[in-house]
């Protein structure tokens, strides 16, 4: 048996670790946004946020991969994460504007996360930094759009 890259937690283990947690987040929150947004701005938001999250939880996956591939277990049971980074969201019928601003605070907040987690493993392993790259750019222009609807 070949064994992983790596076989103890490491650096960029820790910070992809905080990557899952932030993208998974974002998949939880913007599902409750899509699910309760009203407004006339309805149903291309509705839409559009399962775009991105179809994104975060393909983003999960593949860094959650990425740590199993380094030898160490990737958490994603919400029961096991730490607190939720991304913003708290109404459990109720949410106007379209608030929530295109909700997921955009959402968005914000992973992609500080991301961003960090990607210049400190430019340090130290240019494989983890350039998955994260890949996975910044899409969230970046999803952020842009979102924003494009508010006045």
């Amino acid at each position: 048996m070949i064994a992983p890259t790596f076989n103890k937690p490491n650096k960029q283990a820790e910070l992809l670790q905080s990557c899952v947690v932030a993208t998974i987040d974002v998949a939880l929150t913007l599902k409750q946004l899509h699910w309760n947004i009203h407004g006339p701005k309805f149903q291309p938001i509705h839409e559009f946020l399962d775009v991105v999250i179809e994104h975060a939880r393909g983003a999960t996956d593949q860094m959650a991969e990425r740590m199993v591939t380094m030898g160490v277990p990737a958490i994603g049971q919400r029961s096991t994460l730490p607190s939720p980074s991304a913003p708290s969201v109404p459990n109720a019928f949410t106007p379209d504007d608030k929530v295109i601003e909700l997921a955009c605070d959402t968005l914000v907040g992973a992609l500080e996360v991301l961003r960090k987690a990607q210049e400190e493993t430019g340090e130290i392993d240019a494989v983890t930094e350039d998955l994260i790259i890949g996975l910044i750019a899409p969230f970046e222009q999803q952020l842009w759009m979102l924003r494009s609807h508010l006045l």
